[in-house]
């Protein structure tokens, strides 16, 4: 589940210069405005190590423009620099808790970094801001992770109840690359996951055979089922 698109991260990187109204004197500035042009210089050309220096320029010139530590987050985010991307966001939500977005990153920048229960904590916050399915099935995998299988398994149960979940899709990574499956054959595996973490062999085979009834070529339940035989 990609939270956040390409095409966002550039209007977070390009947009926020004709709506930062704060410290407007300073942005007036010819230090500011030298900094500004050299940011949309290094944007333009893909430097990002340059992009980041006139990022935290402007950061020491004008501390108080929130939008700031949001771009220079989406750029440590866009390259998978979670250590750097955390901290940032971490930074942005002790001023804004709800800033959705780097609840979403922070979230994204835990369960990278192997923090499990920081992130289903990340996660579960963001559900009660979204509601949206997405995030559940998330919280959902993070608790089997956990071993928190009662849990999870309800989230699975709150899912498959769900009409938007047989319409959904999210993205699975294979050998040939990306590919997009259905929500409801995603969470009947996991659902196959759970009762096999617990030991209902049976109950797994048929969560996995659903799976694949629903997704032929999904590999990861067909490996999953065969795994139960071994």
């Amino acid at each position: 589940m990609k939270l956040l698109s390409k095409s966002m991260l550039f209007l977070a990187f390009t947009l926020w210069f004709p709506n930062a109204m704060q410290g407007q004197d300073v942005k007036e500035s010819p230090a500011y405005q030298q900094q500004q042009n050299v940011y949309k210089s290094a944007m333009k050309y893909a430097d990002v190590s340059a992009a980041r220096n006139s990022l935290f320029n402007m950061i020491a010139l004008d501390p108080n423009d929130a939008s700031l530590l949001d771009s220079l987050a989406y750029m440590y985010f866009e390259y998978q620099q979670f250590t750097s991307c955390l901290l940032v966001c971490l930074d942005i939500l002790k001023v804004n808790p709800d800033n959705i977005a780097a609840l979403e990153m922070s979230a994204v920048a835990y369960d990278n970094l192997g923090l499990k229960d920081k992130a289903l904590t990340s996660y579960e916050s963001i559900y009660l801001r979204n509601n949206s399915i997405y995030t559940l099935y998330r919280i959902a995998a993070l608790q089997l992770d956990l071993s928190r299988h009662t849990e999870s398994m309800t989230n699975v149960d709150i899912l498959l109840e769900k009409e938007e979940t047989k319409e959904a899709k999210v993205p699975i990574n294979t050998e040939q690359g990306s590919m997009q499956i259905s929500l409801e054959a995603a969470v009947y595996n996991l659902k196959g996951l759970i009762e096999a973490d617990q030991g209902n062999k049976e109950s797994a085979r048929a969560s996995y055979q659903k799976a694949l009834s629903l997704e032929p070529d999904f590999v990861m339940a067909t490996n999953n089922l065969a795994e139960l035989d071994k």
